[in-house]
């Protein structure tokens, strides 16, 4: 099992010269508050016609993107007892704090030296997605935004 992890892992280190734990350990002051934090490494299809001025070309490609999402782990007990409400609004809190914007900040330093760049920040349920993408496919997700 080992080496099929490593295996499944080196697709993803030739793309971005950096593997799901590199990443995990950029917010690991996130993780150490008590948040759960999982990486994901994504591709989005893109339209490169948009590109071009031949429209009749079909031309598809796929961008690589990283998807940080973070979210307060429920233990087990308490799953079917939850407030969704409670859980946003402490969400919500956390992300508008100065704890956090500087640990953003700190984190979009060491994204520039890898190359990488994060693109968005948005809420989605009771998680908050970061989008991070590299920086030569910069002018590709300028045009789909």
């Amino acid at each position: 099992m080992k080496y099929l992890k490593t295996f499944e892992n080196s697709e993803e280190e030739i793309e971005f010269g950096v593997t799901p734990e590199d990443i995990k350990y950029l917010f690991t002051d996130i993780s150490d508050n008590g948040w759960k934090v999982d990486v994901r490494f994504l591709k989005k299809l893109f339209d490169f016609r948009r590109l071009s001025d031949n429209d009749s070309d079909l031309k598809f490609g796929l961008i690589p993107y990283i998807k940080v999402s973070i979210s307060k782990p429920t233990p087990v007990e308490q799953r079917f007892n939850r407030s969704e409400w409670k859980e946003i609004q402490e969400l919500n809190t956390y992300i508008n704090s100065e704890e956090y914007k500087e640990i953003i900040e700190v984190v979009s330093l060491r994204l520039d030296e890898l190359g990488l760049y994060i693109n968005k920040q948005a809420p989605e349920n009771r998680q908050f997605n970061i989008l991070i993408y590299r920086k030569t496919d910069e002018n590709y997700i300028k045009i789909i935004w």
